[in-house]
């Protein structure tokens, strides 16, 4: 006997990063058959869509975690740069797995045990572990010590994220595609033994393509190996991080569709040009002159009303040299509800009659307490005339 339950198929409210709204009102829902985790069919319900500024994936409830739950969060240097490679790495699936027909998974295929000996370097194993014949990181190539060998020869491969993107098929849902996203250093940090010094060596962003280029292709023939993947379209992304204690994430440099094929052609590569700038910074001061000068005038604007507020901070997202996206945090200090309100309403004067900023930019103000407590947000929509505000 077949043994089935009822999940839907909704939007996860962890990638709600813009404003949105219900449609509830048309009977648009259907069922579908997905298998379990127990490899059991099951009937799944697909849930209406919803609108947001953005195109977001669909995804199966109850919610099926990694199987290499928990990796990522001891690989990458923080929590800016995981949530960028999870949904950096969804939003240039969108131009593979179209969101209206494709659903989200978090993957399943790839062990941690797995990924684990992948991430180490390529030689045979050693007393240390920090060898594997199946690593895709480079070999020593010399040196007298554990620092010199590692300072001649730094890793470049920090971690592998997989993401499965499902089909219909005949009312079931089945593995319509993988991707995958080579999270790369920009640096590579290790400590001595014997809990010794730590040491940082600075890595040559035109060196880690070309070695991640290569690591790609040597990671799909493994890929290649697994059940599950031997046929299954592959999208490859290699993701750069930004040196430790950025107040910014790192970026996607580049992807390759390849389908159901075997390798990664130099002509396969697609390259990125994006960024996140800080505000204020000196490199935004120096990369993005104008919106700097905006950002500060946007404070500034603010400081004339009210002086004692504690400065704000913001964050640019850039693609071919163009604001895309910006997110302001403003962190006040107010003694009475009815200042922060105040606040709230000059601001809100300021985004909707004197916002030097494209208003084709979704914009996003998060003003907190000192204690860092979400006090109010403000969206600045480019489909609405007026700001969305919400205060706590």
């Amino acid at each position: 006997m077949r043994h089935k339950k009822w999940v839907a198929i909704t939007m996860m409210s962890t990638l709600l990063l813009g404003a949105c709204s219900f449609d509830l009102s048309q009977d648009d829902t259907k069922e579908v058959i997905t298998e379990s985790e127990q490899g059991k069919e099951v009937q799944a319900v697909v849930s209406p869509a919803i609108d947001t500024t953005d195109s977001y994936y669909r995804t199966v409830l109850p919610f099926r975690p990694s199987v290499a739950r928990g990796m990522m969060q001891k690989r990458v240097s923080s929590r800016l740069e995981l949530d960028e490679i999870e949904t950096g790495l969804m939003r240039h699936s969108t131009d593979v797995f179209a969101p209206d027909k494709y659903y989200y998974q978090e993957g399943q295929l790839l062990e941690a045990e797995q990924i684990a000996k992948w991430l180490l370097r390529k030689g045979k194993t050693d007393a240390e572990g920090a060898s594997d014949p199946e690593g895709l990181n480079p070999a020593y190539a010399g040196g007298k010590d554990y620092k010199e060998k590692n300072q001649k020869t730094p890793m470049v491969l920090s971690h592998i994220l997989e993401q499965d993107y499902m089909l219909e098929e005949d009312k079931k849902l089945e593995l319509g595609g993988v991707s995958v996203a080579l999270v790369l250093n920009s640096e590579y940090v290790f400590q001595d033994v014997n809990y010794g010094p730590t040491y940082t060596v600075k890595l040559d962003q035109k060196k880690v393509v070309e070695q991640g280029k290569a690591i790609a292709n040597e990671l799909v023939k493994k890929m290649r190996k697994t059940d599950g993947l031997k046929t299954a379209p592959l999208h490859i992304a290699l993701y750069l991080q930004e040196a430790q204690g950025s107040p910014v994430s790192g970026h996607y440099l580049s992807s390759a569709f390849i389908g159901r094929g075997n390798k990664i052609s130099d002509n396969d590569w697609k390259n990125y040009d994006e960024k996140y700038y800080y505000y204020p910074s000196a490199e935004a001061t120096d990369k993005v002159r104008d919106d700097a000068a905006k950002f500060d005038l946007f404070k500034d604007r603010l400081e004339d009303y009210f002086p004692n507020y504690t400065g704000m901070i913001g964050e640019g997202f850039y693609q071919e040299g163009e604001l895309k996206k910006l997110e302001i945090k403003v962190p006040v200090q107010f003694y009475g509800k009815a200042e922060l309100v105040a606040f709230i309403q000059y601001m809100t004067y300021l985004l909707e009659k004197r916002w030097e900023y494209s208003r084709e930019v979704p914009t996003t103000i998060t003003v907190t307490n000192l204690n860092g407590d979400t006090e109010a947000m403000l969206f600045l929509d480019p489909d609405e005339s007026k700001a969305q505000v919400h205060i706590r």
